[in-house]
Parts: structure tokens; sequence; C-alpha cells
């Protein structure tokens, strides 16, 4: 597992970003940590080791539960948090970073800014892939531009749907993509028993973690990886960034891929005051270092690759303000519109 400790830019940041605050006791109340997807899967295994962690870290010892919100590609869950959750420390949220972008690009049914939200930090970063099953008798790239295939996806605001719509719209795959699957376990399902050819846009340790026996029994072929660097883990297949032929192309993948910087984030409601605001940034910053913590990644086999809150911040805005041409085009290539 891998995992990363704060540098000392990193812990002047967390003391810049706290001092002088007054830390918000949160005794007595029932802390929700709202997922965007049904169980099983990234979003959810993250959100919860933070259930049951982060409670020691926040003033007054609160209860922490976890709750799924699944729906619109993790737009309704970003919704509730803009615009209803309650203000006062009780709702934080993982969210899908691709929500970030579905503000910037002014997607229906977006009804948020992300630049307001109270970004706590991201707990890892992700290497996503495209995978088929292997009766489709399709091994390559390549060979997907030659056949349909017919793709799975949760909604479409998910990486699930984004990046296979990217490489059907910028690169030529032949993906027929059906949406609405709750989450992660039912796609696979759905793979393994061929009732869809394969799926995209999830991430390699959520695939590595729960169905090794799928690679292992030769039952699927791995066609690219999508991140902003190789993972080590797939040599061999080629990624997202190998397919490109143009500067043009070469820039939008710089946008788009961006985000897979922060692809756990957490974040809290416009509106929270500053304190307490501060009060959950340096209780993530204290989570992402707890043995307690790691020790169930580690169990888990997920990775621990922290980002904190500011950094997040400052990622959010410079997706959100991105020249307009930029956002046009890769919204087209993203939603196939």
């Amino acid at each position: 597992m891998k995992t990363t400790l704060h540098s000392c830019f990193f812990c002047a940041l967390a003391i810049l970003a706290t001092s002088g605050a007054a830390a918000q006791s949160l005794e007595g109340k029932t802390v929700t940590v709202y997922i965007p997807v049904g169980a099983g899967g990234g979003y959810d295994a993250y959100g919860r080791m933070t259930a049951n962690h982060i409670g020691r870290h926040l003033p007054g010892n609160p209860t922490v539960i976890a709750s799924n919100m699944p729906g619109g590609g993790g737009r309704k869950l970003a919704n509730y948090m803009y615009n209803a959750a309650p203000k006062d420390g009780s709702a934080v949220a993982i969210i899908h970073h691709t929500t970030v972008y579905d503000a910037a690009f002014g997607s229906k049914g977006a009804n948020y800014d992300s630049t307001k939200f109270n970004w706590l930090g991201s707990m890892a970063s992700a290497t996503l892939f495209v995978v088929v099953n292997a009766e489709t008798g399709v091994k390559t790239f390549e060979d997907a531009k030659k056949k349909q295939l017919v793709m799975g996806a949760t909604g479409k605001g998910a990486t699930s749907y984004q990046f296979l719509s990217l490489l059907k719209n910028m690169f030529g795959a032949d993906f027929k993509i059906v949406s609405g699957y709750k989450g992660a376990r039912d796609i696979y399902t759905a793979v393994e028993r061929n009732e869809l050819n394969g799926t995209g846009g999830m991430t390699w340790a959520t695939f590595r973690n729960n169905y090794p026996h799928l690679l292992n029994d030769n039952k699927v072929n791995l066609l690219v990886q999508i991140g902003t660097d190789k993972h080590p883990q797939l040599a061999g297949v080629p990624s997202m960034q190998d397919l490109a032929q143009s500067d043009e192309q070469k820039k939008l993948l710089d946008f788009i891929l961006s985000g897979l910087k922060i692809t756990r984030p957490f974040m809290a409601p416009p509106g929270m005051s500053t304190d307490l605001a501060n009060t959950y940034r340096k209780a993530f910053e204290e989570l992402v270092e707890d043995p307690k913590l790691i020790a169930e990644a580690a169990k888990r086999k997920f990775d621990i690759d922290p980002t904190d809150g500011a950094t997040v911040q400052k990622i959010v805005d410079q997706i959100y303000n991105a020249p307009v041409e930029t956002k046009a085009k890769a919204k087209e290539l993203l939603s196939g519109k």
C-alpha cells in the first residue's frame, strides 16, 4: 500500500489554515458521511473508512455514521450538500471528482457551484481503466474500434460513463453505453455474466482488490489505463495519453485528467463557519495519518495517498475557471453532446 506523509510545506499549510481558529466541539452530534454511490466500490469503501475513524479526531468525539445517496453520477448528493444539508458540521460527504466538472460545464442537474464547497481533502488519487469480457474476443483498444461493445455505467455524471464517452468520441471506440447501474458491484457482476461486454472509468484499486479472479482466470482483457501517470501494476496496458495524436488532444486530456489527482475528495456544505471548516480540515489531516485508518486501508487493500484541502480547492478552482473553449470541447467529448 502506498502511504504518503505530509511534507513540511503541507504541515505549514495546515498550521496557517487552523491558526487562531477555535475548534468547535461536536459533542452530542451525529455526523453523517454521505456517499454518492450504492454499496460496494471505492467511494463506498473510503466513505465508510472515514466514518469509522474520523470521530476520534473531531472535538467532542461525535457519533459518525455512513449513508449512501446514489443518483445522477454524484449530482444528487452534490445538490443536497449545496442546497439542503445542515451547515452545523453534522453532514460531510465524499463526492465524485466529476461533479466538479459538471458544475464547470454547467451540466443539467448540477445545481451547485463546486468552488463554494468547503473542501476538506482527498484521500487518494486514482488510475482508471477499461475492461471487457474475454468472450468478446476484443483484446486491444484497436479491436474495440472495430466491434461494438455494450458497456455499463452508473450515471452520466460518473467516470464510468464519461471516460467511455471520451474514448468513443475522441478516439473512435465503438461503445454502446448503458447507464443506470447502482454501483461497481452490479456492473462487474453483469460483465462477469457477459450481460455487459465491459465497463470503464472505474478505479484499478477497486477492481484489483475485489475482482482478482476475473484477471487470474483470464475472464477479462484490459484495454486502456487512464490517469495522470502510468500505473506500475499495469505494464503493457496503453494509457489514454498514448492514444493522443495531436497537441489539441494532449491539452484536452491534461485538463480532463487533472481531476484524477483528487478522486476521493471530501467536502462540507458552503456556509459552514470558517472555524468549523478548519476544524474538519485539521481532523482530515490527522485522519490520513491515523494508524487505525491505515491498518484498515491496508486490510482492504486501498491506497492512502492524500491531498490537503487547500490543494484540492486550488485544483477545483483551476477546473472551474478553465478557458470557455476548453470546457466546451471537454464537455462535448465526455457527454457525447
